[in-house]
Formats: C-alpha cells, structure tokens, sequence
C-alpha cells in the first residue's frame, strides 16, 4: 500500500507539472486569441490535482520519516502559495463573482488559508525544533522554515491588503459609480450645446432601411471616434478629496451629479433599468481636462500616422480599437453592478453605435462587421478579466503590482535555496523520489508565477490600456522627453513577441485569424440519431462574415426611436410565416430549425463558393448562414436556456418533446434502431412527409413550414437560392430579437464559463445601442398553443 501511495504522489507531481508549463503556454495563447483557448480546461485540471495532492500529503507526512518530513513540508508550503493563484485565474460565476460584491474585502474568505498556515507552522514548529538537538548539521532548516512560513503569511497579508485597496480605489471598485455620473454630466452637457440627449425619430419604421439613424455616407469610425467623450482613464481625478470637501464653496466648477429618477421604483428610469442605485457624486468639473477619453486617443495617436503615411497599420488599428473597447467595458460594467446607463438611447450613443461601429458603407463591409464584433470580444474580455483577483489590483494602484512582482521573486528564490539546502545536508538519502518531486513541484510554482506575471501583468490588455493612456496624458517636456520614449520601446517589444507567437502558432498549423469568430452548432436531426448522437453533443463551427454583415445591417435598420425589436413575422418579404405566428420563441426555434434541417437534408449541404475580394449580398451564401445560425439557436434552447427569454424549464421541456418525437419518427421508418448512416437522407426526407402522423404540435409545425417552403415560387430557377435567402433573413431577425435582455446574471454565468459567445456579444450590443426586446402579446401566446 505504501509504495502505491508513494507512486499516485509522483504521478500527481508528474502531470501538476505538465499542466503547470501547459498553463504557460495556452496563457500566451490566450493574449491572442481570447477566451476560446484551452486555458480554463487546463486551469481545473491543475485545480483539480492540487485538491488531489492535499490528502496524498497528509498521507506522506504521516509516513515520512527524519528527513523525509523537511521535504513534506517545503512541499505543503509550496501549494499553499500557488493554490490561490490557480483558484483565481479565472471567476466562477457560480459565485456571484460578476457583481458590485467582487471588489468588497470578506475577512471570512481567507479564514481558510489562515487555518492552514497556523498548521502548516504547527507542524513545522513540532517536526524541525526537536531535530536540532539531534543533528546539528540541520540546525539551519529552522530559520529557513520560520522564513519561508513568514514569507507565506506575508503572501496572506499581501492578498488582504490589496483586496482591501481596491475595495477603496476609485479607479477599480468605485469606478461604476464615477462613470455613471461622469455619464449624465457628458449628457447634460449634450443637451446645452443643442445636441439633445433623447432619441429622435429619423422617420424609418423597424426594419426599414432608413430607420438606422440616417448615417451619412462620409461618416466613418475615426470622424465619430474623434469627437468621443467616453473615459478611457482617469475617472477618479474628478472626486473631490476630504480637504476640498471641507472648504467646498458655491462655484460653477464644483458640482452635484445626480441621475434622476433611480432607484424608486420598477421601469421609471429607460429602457426598464429598473431598482439602480441613484448616483451623487460631487465632483470638480476643472478636472474633465484631466480625464483620457477616446477622443484623446484617436486625436494623440493619430500622430503616428505620419510615419506610415495615409495607409494606417494594423497595430495601430488594433490599439485604438482596444481602448475603445476598454470605455465600452466601463460603460457595460454598470450594468452588472446595477448602477444607471444615462446614455443609453442618446443621440450620442447612437451616433457612436450606429454611425460609428457598427458602420457599413462599402468598399469593405465584410471588415467592418468583423471589427464592430472584435470590439465587442475584446470588450467582453476586459470585463471577463476584471473579476480575476489580480486585475483590481492593477487598477487600484500600480505601487501594489511592484509590491506583488517582488514579494513573488523573493518567496521563489528563497524556496529554492532552501530546497539546495535541503539536498546538501541530506546526502544519505538513497531515494530520489522526494528529490525529484520536489524539483517538479519548484518547475510547477514557476510556471504558476510566470503565466500570473505576463498574463495579468506584463503583456496583458490592461496594461497596454495603461500605457496608452500614459502617453497620451498631457505631461511636461521631460516626462514627454524621457517616459514616452520608454512607452514606445515596450509597445514595440510587445508587438514583436506577439508577431513571434502569432509565427509559432503559425508552423504549429493553428494560425491565428483575429476576424474569425467560433459559434456552437446543435443538429437535432443528430442528436435524434443513434448513429451520430454521440458525436452530435456540440460541435463548433465559423460565424460566416455574410451573417455579420447581415447582422450589423439589421442593426442599423432598426427603429432607435423606439428601440424595439419584434419576432420576424411580418418582416421577411416573400413568405407566410402563420405557421408560426402566435408561438413562444422556444418553439419558433424549434420549429424552424426543424424545417431548416430537413430542407439541407432534401437539397444537400451548399457546395463551396470561391473567395471573392467583393461579394455582393446576392451572391452569398445563404444556406450557409440559415443552417450556421438555425444550429447555433439551437444550441441555445439544447445546452443554454437560461440566454433565452422563455423559462428554462419550459425550454427544456418543449425540446424534451420534439425529440421523443422525432426519435419516434423515425424509428417508424426504418427496419432497426440502429439504421445504417447511409440511409439517413431517406428516412429524414420519410419523417418530411409524415406531418399528419406526428403527436408534438412543435415537430408538426416545424414539418408543415418545410413542406410549404417546398412548394416555393412559379419560377423553379430561382426557387432553391429563394428559400435560402428567406431562411438566412429570417434567422438573423430573429437571433437579433434573442440578444436584449435584463437577465444579466444569465450572461454573467455564459461569460464566465464559455467567454464571449454570439449572443452575450449581441447583447452588449443591444445595450450599448439602446436596444430592447418587445414581448408578444399574452393572446398571441394562448392563440399559439392550442392548435397547429
């Protein structure tokens, strides 16, 4: 038993030191990329073998014996440093990590670590003091232990304290609420220059094209960008501090910021921002010239054009982009911390989204959709990292990040001069294997420190924000002189690292493609086949670039006078949705995902088009686009619910449904259950005839849409490229219906376990915008569900 023990502790060492350099590398990964990378995988796995180690070492010590015990507890010493680092990678959502709560100091979360480290130093008091009367030689090992255990609880200290700054920072946990006023002063300002702040009907009607805001064709990003007022950085220079609060005096400088109607009541405040808290904030106007605002950006690093003459590097592109997004995440994070969005609806908001972002003039549309949705991932990660334990320290004070460098540092070289140590006084064990777990479990912490260090620290997003926002700063000729050259320096370091691992990634065959965007595909055909079912849980394919631009277009299109998005029923030209009409969304998905499927089963899947510089909307590929996003609602109702503005339950049961239905179907049409993959296509295009024979009012309805899209137009020419083009208008209509939604906590959860997933991006969006959901009317729902 003893020697088994002994090898599930190397093996446990063996892999913690594997994922520990694989952590490493996919952390790198992840700066590229984003959240659709291997890290969080690899990050509960080493979890995972850290809970394991914990009883293996209570096991070890109470086997170990003389010198093996120094070992046991150097080990106990070493994850008890790392442990938190790995639990803090990435939030749980699970536990309310995506709210105001976040940043608040909690004594009881570190009642835990407290009561290891008293007994780790119980155990190393009781197991190293009595040695010294014994063997002098090892005499040293007490004071390197009370050092290292000292070191520990100064790790403690430190984690306490920087929690406990950035509880009180205004630049990290008061942040939401400084830019909620910041917000309405920017409004009301808005309002006095005669730029009102409420919406203005443009004379379009929801899905018009000329409801999207009236955009002039000369408008571009960089015209909007460079008159933007959003805080990039800086916000918490507005406060007043307790000595100007003290003397504070009637001038037009300093002033009360309110936002009025919050907080008293349920839809008072627009778009149905219900119960926020109701901001006061006195604050120094003479201090908006200090702030960073995107205006500053694109104004400031707009110099660096010059060098590159009228043609603008991608680099450059990518870093005005990035602090675009790092002011959206701002403006986002009020909503999960339940503070007010002034602007939403403004004619200012509208002019940034619809004019600005979301702009589609030609020649390169295709671009601009994919960069309106890079901006939104890129905005949804800034808020996915916000609520790590490491950023807020970040944001709360930059002395506490060199504090945290070095204490690391320190702790790191210490623990392996006691492990050399250790070695040298102990040359008579014959056993190697406490040497070599030990050599892993230091390969381990270092892996641990150098992907905490670069990813949260050195090369992250946030401190390239900074950066930038240093530079644009206004300062004197020596700080222009001697610390702007130093900022350029280490952003042209940055960007030839990450030109090397964009390379690497390369040769390895995984090119990283920063326009292309993954989306989960559920076929309920599939899942409804024994054959494919387990290879049929979900699958991932590439969001088209024509089912972006067809995305951002409906945007624009959309009425913001209202800002009201209804079900796509009387929308498509050309078809007769009724079949439909009166249903939930769950069933609208379901049914029409249905006839989708059944539809590529009868005509085949789309053969592939060649790459074209300029593709005109009538030549996409609209199979493509209906099946891509038909399978990826379908994911939502199969594996997400909670996204979906019906009850989960009542999701779960309407699919429940449709597939024992159809799983009957077809077991009705072919000899066995287990049916040859090659008879597929024929039994599918079986159950496409059996709508009579079908008990499930969802399956039938799904079935009859398909059949009368069969039946389709006079002109047989034209008639296959006409059902897909109303099935890839339909979807997308509807997808955009699926995004506004008040269920934060709903997206909070999707963005901590999956990252920035189409509908989280959409619905960001859709606040950003304005943007809200219309319910249908309870008559319709009734109407809907008694008879097909």
């Amino acid at each position: 038993m003893d020697k088994v023990m002994q090898r599930a502790v190397v093996f446990t060492t063996v892999l913690m030191a594997i994922l520990g350099g694989t952590l490493c590398v996919v952390g790198l990964e992840r700066l590229i990329r984003g959240r659709f990378t291997l890290f969080s995988m690899v990050r509960f796995l080493l979890r995972f073998t850290l809970i394991l180690f914990l009883p293996l070492l209570s096991y070890m010590r109470a086997k170990a014996k003389d010198d093996e015990i120094l070992f046991v507890l150097l080990w106990m010493l070493l994850i008890e440093l790392f442990r938190k680092k790995v639990e803090a990678m990435v939030p749980s959502a699970s536990s309310g990590s995506f709210s105001r709560s976040a940043s608040r100091f909690r004594l009881m979360g570190h009642s835990d670590e407290v009561t290891r480290l008293v007994w780790i130093g119980f155990l190393i008091y009781s197991n190293v003091d009595w040695q010294i009367g014994m063997k002098t030689k090892k005499a040293v090992m007490l004071p390197m232990f009370a050092i290292l255990w000292s070191l520990a609880v100064a790790k403690l200290v430190q984690r306490v304290l920087n929690e406990w700054k950035a509880q009180d920072s205004l630049s990290a946990a008061g942040s939401a609420n400084l830019i909620a006023g910041y917000m309405q002063h920017v409004r009301e300002q808005q309002e006095e220059e005669g730029q009102p702040g409420r919406r203005h009907s443009d004379g379009g009607s929801s899905g018009g094209s000329g409801a999207g805001g009236g955009a002039s064709p000369d408008v571009d990003l960089d015209t909007v960008m460079g008159k933007c007022q959003y805080v990039v950085m800086g916000e918490e220079k507005l406060v007043l501090n307790k000595k100007e609060r003290g003397r504070r005096q009637t001038t037009g400088s300093k002033v009360l910021l309110t936002t009025p109607h919050c907080g008293y009541g349920v839809g008072r405040f627009p778009h149905d921002q219900d119960e926020l808290k109701h901001v006061h904030l006195l604050v120094d106007l003479d201090k908006v010239k200090n702030l960073v605002t995107v205006k500053d950006i694109w104004q400031n690093l707009g110099r660096w054009l010059a060098l590159f003459g009228n043609r603008r590097p991608k680099f450059i592109d990518h870093m005005l982009l990035m602090c675009l997004s790092f002011s959206l995440f701002k403006l986002l994070r009020r909503r999960f911390e339940h503070y007010p969005m002034v602007e939403v609806g403004s004619k200012m908001a509208r002019r940034l989204m619809i004019e600005g972002l979301l702009n589609d003039h030609e020649p390169a549309v295709a671009d601009n959709a994919s960069r309106a949705f890079r901006v939104i991932q890129l905005e949804l990660d800034f808020l996915d990292n916000y609520y790590q334990a490491g950023v807020p320290v970040v944001m709360s004070a930059p002395w506490l990040f060199l504090i945290n460098f070095l204490s690391s540092l320190l702790f790191v070289s210490i623990y392996v001069l006691a492990v050399a140590i250790l070695v040298i006084i102990t040359p008579d064990n014959n056993d190697t294997k406490y040497f070599i777990i030990t050599m892993l479990l230091v390969m381990t912490l270092l892996a641990v420190e150098i992907t905490d260090f670069l990813t949260t620290y050195l090369f992250s997003n946030w401190f390239l924000v900074h950066l930038l926002c240093l530079y644009v700063a206004p300062g004197g000729g020596l700080w222009n002189f001697l610390v702007n050259p130093i900022i350029c320096c280490f952003i042209a370091y940055r960007l030839l690292v990450f030109s090397s691992l964009k390379f690497v990634l390369k040769l390895t065959g995984r090119p990283v493609n920063e326009k292309k965007m993954k989306i989960k595909q559920v076929s309920i055909l599939r899942v409804c086949e024994p054959v494919h079912k387990m290879f049929a849980w979900t699958s991932q394919a590439t969001l088209p670039s024509e089912a972006k631009v067809a995305i951002v277009k409906d945007l624009k299109a959309i009425n913001l006078d209202t800002g009201v998005v209804n079900l796509p029923h009387d929308d498509i030209s050309g078809f007769d949705f009724n079949i439909i009409r009166g249903k939930t969304a769950t069933e609208i998905i379901l049914a029409c995902h249905l006839a989708t499927e059944l539809l590529e089963v009868k005509h085949g899947k789309p053969k592939k088009k060649p790459k074209q510089k300029e593709q005109k909307p009538e030549d996409w590929d609209h199979q493509t686009v209906a099946t891509t996003l038909s399978r990826y609602c379908m994911y939502l109702v199969a594996r997400v619910p909670e996204l979906l503005p019906d009850d989960e339950r009542w999701v779960s049961d309407r699919y429940e449904d449709v597939k024992s239905c159809l799983k009957e179907a077809s077991r009705r049409c072919c000899c066995s259950t287990w049916c040859c993959p090659w008879r597929r296509a024929g039994r599918w295009k079986a159950v496409a005839e059996m709508k009579d024979q079908l008990k499930e009012a969802t399956a039938k309805a799904g079935v009859k849409l398909y059949q009368q899209l069969e039946k389709g137009k006079e002109d047989s020419a034209a008639d296959d490229a006409w059902k897909w083009k109303v099935l890839a208008e339909f979807w997308v209509k509807l997808l955009i219906y699926l995004a506004p939604s008040n269920d934060v906590e709903g997206h909070a959860k999707a963005l901590a376990s999956s990252g920035s997933d189409l509908i989280t991006c959409l619905w960001a969006l859709c606040t950003h915008a304005g943007i809200k959901r219309h319910p249908p009317e309870p008559a319709e729902l009734h109407a809907g569900t008694q008879q097909v």
